[in-house]
């Protein structure tokens, strides 16, 4: 009996490995290919293996980091990724918490068909909105006088708009966890509705939140389509600056391995600070209804 739970756990532990090795084997490798040249990346000698590239780099270089932002401005890029990301995020986390709260808190009659219009925009893909916001976005320049394209405020409606439903739906889960007595004992207590929001629920939904927020700012920093029509020069993501390089580099493997890097190390600063919250939030949200 004592051998068998021995030989189950080992299993488990092995199909971990191989998971996480498989998963991860790719970023180290991308991560080691950014201290290479490319002329070491591209070497292959099939009669002496001592030539050909292996995991760790034989004349490592920080060349590629040095000169990732030469050819192309990927900082500019990148910060116009955060600007963009972090107003997405802000903006997702502020309507998503009153209409969560709404939805888990009072009853009205149209209630149930608004949450299935909300489940049923996840049925459409994103390139079928993509002619309507472009016409969406002319016409208010043309009888409003106010820019869309090209500007921040522009990119963060569009984000905005697709990453809701979700975070809405996500987060009301998670506030249909919070007993509903909480918010009885703050009104007895001289609460009104929007201080009971943000003195009572903001700080016991965090996790939630947290989840909502990282949500929408990968969703914002990933997307490729909509920012490849309606934004510019000026502000122009990074998930296009690395299209960019790509042309213009074409076979510097090092150099484009390292732009990759440095793509995704707000993310995992994000990731890393709010792991926990997020991963208890997604628990939450996912089981509880």
């Amino acid at each position: 009996m004592i051998r068998q739970k021995r030989l189950a756990r080992l299993g488990i532990y092995l199909g971990a490995f191989i998971v996480v090795a498989v998963v991860s084997g790719p970023y180290l490798w991308m991560v080691s290919c950014s201290f290479k040249s490319t002329l070491e990346i591209q070497s292959a000698d099939i009669m002496d293996v001592k030539l050909s590239p292996g995991w760790i780099p034989r004349n490592p270089t920080i060349e590629n980091y040095l000169n990732a932002n030469k050819s192309v401005p990927m900082f500019k890029y990148m910060l116009n990724s955060v600007v963009i990301s972090s107003g997405t995020m802000i903006v997702c986390i502020l309507l998503s918490l009153f209409a969560a709260y709404a939805l888990s808190r009072f009853q009205f009659s149209w209630k149930k068909p608004y949450m299935l219009t909300l489940l049923s925009t996840q049925m459409f893909p994103g390139i079928a909105f993509l002619i309507p916001y472009f016409i969406l976005f002319t016409l208010i320049k043309r009888y409003v006088g106010l820019p869309m394209r090209d500007t921040y405020w522009g990119m963060i409606f569009t984000y905005s708009s697709f990453a809701l439903p979700f975070a809405v739906l996500m987060l009301r889960n998670y506030l249909d966890s919070i007993p509903k007595d909480i918010d009885e004992q703050a009104m007895i207590d001289g609460c009104s509705k929007a201080q009971i929001v943000f003195r009572i629920i903001l700080p016991l939904s965090m996790p939630g939140i947290a989840s909502v927020g990282i949500y929408a700012f990968i969703m914002a920093w990933n997307e490729i389509l909509f920012a490849s029509v309606l934004t510019g020069q000026s502000t122009r993501t990074v998930s296009l600056g690395l299209m960019e390089y790509i042309t213009a580099q074409q076979a510097n493997w090092g150099g484009m391995m390292a732009a990759c890097i440095l793509v995704s190390i707000p993310v995992l600063i994000f990731f890393t600070f709010l792991q926990k919250q997020i991963v208890e939030g997604l628990i939450q949200g996912a089981t509880k209804g």
